[in-house]
């Protein structure tokens, strides 16, 4: 089934019973969150809120749940590591690029608010204050942030904290090492403001694109076409080039200074399970024209600890673009790729390969380390015997085939996510990367002159396959 837009995506949820109304009022300072919070606990589906107090438009949030079963709907395929991964493998060999319509077919373009009557306090803006010690509401949760370079044209999608700051002003984390921090220096070169626009509500394909750290260079719209297997509506916006989803619920469109910062933003509860710090001189975007659906729906999520949608998200399509950056690295060898759900879904990853040459683990490292994107600061390599995705079994091999002093590698002063809670405030951006090579020593066993022990379950495949096909009758009378 394909979704051209939010609301045919939660017409799907909801004949399928994953999707849950709340129709009693709410408040959107902190008990929305605290509702998402309590809901991700429980392993819910997404929630509709339909009365926030002080507002007519209704609230989406947590749609993809804390399972993979939405997200491989949407990829239409099994909920397999395997046949995601292999879905993964299709969009980027096969991206689509985006169709442009007229705006008399765009839905976004239905109501129309100028600059003078901007106000992201009323609706449709049902902001939560997600968190109990959030500075303020945040409407950049679960959106698109769409940017462009000015040299090459490549256009950039991703998910990244909108603070309400005042009327007609937002926060926005803009690091260097992100892609938006890539393309704003390159707008302060020109000494020209950076066009900026925000577009909520969205189909699942540009969701999971938003989410996922595709490759630098890689427009967002063309994997969220390949995922779809169709191309993604843009329309021209009204304040600048920028290309905009035509059947997004909102689009808020300004632009971001180059020669003026705010004086503080956040602090706000991020992905890590921490609150984010106050960050001073911070990026921001000014508000110059918004346009929305008639009678749209908000969408935002809950960002914390595991299990939550974001941690989905961000966990699967983090993973698969690793793999894809290691593919492109031209290091052979790749199995599989897990950027942990439980490592914030962005600071540890384990990787798989089948060792070919001295020192491969820790070229995996290298290359896992460089693609800033995700600052992974963490990296285990296991052999292709390991699941990535089973905790136990990493841990199994970490405890079985490593040595400290000769498997474990420390890099100091690396780069580092600005959130990291890990590092002092006067370190953020600075990380020590750890790399442990757990795959199997079998270059130290023959240099020693022995062999490694033999797995202790490694039955006959005749015994393994005749037991399954008698199965059933172990348990019978």
């Amino acid at each position: 089934m394909l979704f051209n837009d939010l609301r045919g995506f939660l017409s799907y949820l909801r004949k399928t019973g994953r999707l849950q109304e709340i129709k009693a009022e709410v408040d959107s300072k902190w008990e929305v969150g605290a509702i998402c919070r309590e809901n991700y606990n429980r392993m819910g589906y997404g929630l509709v809120f339909r009365k926030i107090k002080g507002f007519s438009t209704p609230l989406v949030a947590g749609l993809f749940g804390c399972s993979r079963d939405v997200y491989a709907d949407v990829l239409r395929c099994e909920p397999s590591t395997v046949a995601i991964q292999r879905r993964w493998q299709e969009v980027y060999k096969s991206p689509i690029k985006p169709k442009t319509v007229d705006r008399s077919e765009a839905p976004c373009k239905e109501i129309m608010i100028d600059e003078e009557e901007v106000d992201l306090h009323v609706d449709p803006f049902p902001v939560p204050t997600w968190h109990y010690r959030d500075a303020g509401p945040y409407l950049g949760t679960l959106h698109a942030v769409i940017t462009q370079d000015p040299e090459t044209g490549w256009t950039n999608s991703g998910a990244y904290r909108n603070q309400i700051l005042d009327k007609n002003s937002l926060g926005c984390l803009a690091p260097g090492y992100k892609h938006i921090g890539v393309q704003w220096a390159k707008w302060r070169e020109r000494g020209e403001p950076m066009p900026v626009a925000i577009a909520i509500g969205l189909d699942p394909y540009l969701v999971i694109a938003s989410t996922s750290g595709i490759p630098v260079q890689l427009d967002e719209y063309d994997i969220a076409g390949g995922i779809k297997g169709a191309p993604i509506e843009t329309v021209k916006a009204e304040t600048s080039k920028l290309m905009v989803p035509a059947r997004a619920e909102i689009v808020v469109e300004g632009e971001m200074p180059v020669d003026s910062f705010w004086p503080e933003e956040a602090p706000f509860g991020e992905f890590t399970g921490f609150m984010g710090e106050k960050r001073h001189n911070s990026h921001y975007i000014k508000v110059k024209k918004i346009t929305h659906r008639k009678n749209p729906y908000f969408q935002g999520t809950y960002e914390g600890r595991p299990p939550s949608e974001s941690n989905i998200l961000r966990s699967i399509g983090r993973s698969n673009a690793l793999y894809e950056h290691l593919l492109r690295s031209g290091c052979p060898g790749v199995k599989d790729v897990c950027v942990t759900p439980g490592g914030a879904a962005g600071y540890h990853a384990v990787v798989a390969i089948k060792k070919g040459f001295p020192g491969h683990a820790r070229c995996v490292m290298a290359l896992t380390w460089g693609y800033s994107v995700l600052f992974c600061k963490h990296v285990t390599v296991v052999d292709d015997d390991i699941d990535v995705w089973d905790s136990a079994m990493v841990e199994w091999a970490v405890a079985t085939r490593v040595q400290a002093g000769r498997d474990v590698t420390i890099v100091q002063g690396g780069h580092g996510g600005v959130l990291d809670p890990s590092q002092v405030p006067s370190r953020r951006a600075w990380s020590d990367w750890l790399g442990i090579d757990a795959t199997n020593p079998v270059d130290e066993y023959r240099w020693d002159g022995g062999e490694m022990p033999p797995y202790a379950d490694s039955f006959p495949t005749e015994i393994i396959e005749g037991v399954r096909s008698n199965w059933d009758k172990y348990f019978e009378e």
